[in-house]
């Protein structure tokens, strides 16, 4: 059992009670790479960590700048800006140095990437993605990491955005102190995605709970998430896998892992490319058993990120980069069919009772 207090820990000794070390995100990716997911491999730098960070010095400084955040859209820049700056300039403690830096080589000596491992650094608030809330999007990703002093760099901006505006903004509506709150980072090894997006296991339009919707694009998620593109839409029946609609969409763009200038950069996609679907039909109705084996696991709707890496088959291809509870509709009902049972869906496909 892993030393809960360390600045470190691997990703595949987390489990989803770790939530208060790694954040809810990391936790859950760790307790499904335990059960056997396809999850990258990677390291969590601890909420102990972050901690271990916040010198006397810094606390008194964030505490008098957040005390009384200003309204303004300007002056809210201007304090996130000067606390942002306040932990970025910060050096790490030698020990989160030094811990960072073993936990890095043993990855790339797992991997057999070596060198040349390619890894995001992710950021995974302690209070993000919870059921009632979510902080999705607010915290930022580095994409294309290479080598361990430049994990470190972005460890660092990955600290301070735990106070962007937007983030800022969200904790004061939701009732929670400004400058409060624990913060981990994940270290995780990038996959070549050949395709990747989102999907959810109701219908984020009307909540109907008895379909999967997936959207994806080419490339990196990140175009997906953060619109870059219209991107394919499938929307799938929960217990058959029938595949209700398809909508492909013109995808020009993708964010693709330069190796030459060692970052992750948008490129054109080819135009035999554009107009074909991103997924096949095999891939969708993977996505649609998994994502629903998923939601039965945690017993309510859920967001899921994936990817499709470049060159593997199916099943392997597949990874699960995130997950976590879908907060808009919640335990709502669709009206478009009956509402999915996820115990009725695990005792029929995970155990083998047939349906009544």
């Amino acid at each position: 059992m892993p030393d809960r207090d360390q600045p470190i820990i691997e990703l595949s000794e987390l489990r989803a009670t770790d939530a208060g070390q790694a954040g809810p995100k990391l936790a859950r990716l760790g307790e499904l790479r335990s059960r056997g997911w396809q999850v990258p491999d990677g390291y969590v730098v601890t909420a102990a960590a972050f901690q271990a960070c916040l010198t006397d010095r810094i606390r008194t400084r964030l505490h008098d700048l957040l005390a009384d955040l200003p309204d303004d859209p300007d002056g809210l820049t201007e304090v996130s800006t000067a606390a942002r700056d306040l932990l970025e300039d910060q050096a790490l403690p030698q020990t989160v140095i030094r811990a960072i830096a073993a936990a890095h080589e043993r990855l790339a000596q797992r991997t057999g990437a070596g060198d040349d491992l390619v890894v995001a650094v992710r950021s995974s608030a302690v209070a993000e993605d919870a059921a009632t809330a979510s902080f999705a999007g607010q915290f930022d990703t580095y994409l294309g990491i290479r080598g361990a002093d430049d994990v470190l760099h972005n460890v660092r901006r990955c600290f301070s955005s735990l106070y962007t505006p937007r983030a800022l903004v969200y904790r004061r509506r939701r009732g929670l102190a400004p400058a409060d709150g624990g913060f981990a980072v994940g270290v995780l090894q990038l996959v070549e995605a050949r395709s990747a997006g989102v999907l959810f296991t109701l219908d984020p339009a009307s909540g109907a709970r008895d379909r999967v919707v997936i959207e994806g694009s080419w490339g990196l998620g990140e175009t997906v998430v953060a619109g870059l593109v219209t991107p394919d839409h499938w929307s799938v029946k929960k217990d058959s896998g029938r595949i209700r609609e398809r909508h492909i969409s013109d995808k020009r763009v993708q964010l693709v892992f330069d190796t030459h200038r060692s970052q992750a950069v948008e490129v054109g996609v080819p135009d035999e490319l554009a107009t074909q679907p991103c997924l096949t039909d095999d891939e969708v109705r993977y996505l649609c058993r998994r994502a629903a084996e998923l939601e039965a696991i945690q017993g309510m709707p859920q967001d899921i990120e994936w990817a499709v890496h470049r060159g593997m088959d199916l099943p392997g291809s597949v990874f699960f980069l995130q997950h976590r509870p879908e907060t808009t509709w919640g335990e709502v009902t669709g009206t478009d069919g009956p509402a999915f049972d996820p115990v009725e869906y695990a005792l029929r496909t995970v155990f083998g009772v047939p349906r009544p």
